[in-house]
């Protein structure tokens, strides 16, 4: 079972917004990283070429923390922690890059320096959902 967004904030993961993504490296430190994100039945999506950083903290570490804050409003914000649930093989981050592409810019594909890149994407549950403002 799934923490539900509160209704007032909604609009926070409705909206092509981009997020900070809290993993931690090796060490316990934590690292953040902008991220485009999705939402949908309860889950968060987010996505990273296999072999960065993101992907090597989350497949080590699979907790996780993401926030989102509103681009009118930094005190209002929604932040959300939980395991990653799910990593997707290529083919579901490729098509998951190209819907996040469309969804932050209007492209249906993304554009990538690397034309080798394979992506993931990754499922995180929210167990843990906090709001302010």
């Amino acid at each position: 079972m799934h923490t539900p967004i509160p209704v007032e904030y909604q609009d926070l993961v409705t909206n092509p917004i981009v997020a900070s993504l809290a993993t931690s490296m090796a060490d316990g430190t934590p690292q953040v990283t902008p991220v485009w994100f999705s939402y949908a039945h309860g889950l968060f999506y987010v996505n990273a070429a296999v072999g960065r950083l993101k992907d090597i903290n989350i497949r080590r570490t699979s907790y996780v923390a993401l926030c989102i804050i509103d681009p009118a409003n930094a005190y209002r914000y929604v932040a959300v922690r939980g395991p990653v649930i799910d990593i997707s093989d290529a083919d579901v981050g490729r098509t998951h890059i190209n819907e996040l592409s469309f969804r932050y810019f209007g492209r249906p594909v993304y554009r990538s320096d690397d034309p080798n890149e394979v992506r993931a994407r990754y499922t995180i549950r929210p167990d843990h959902i906090s709001t302010m403002g």
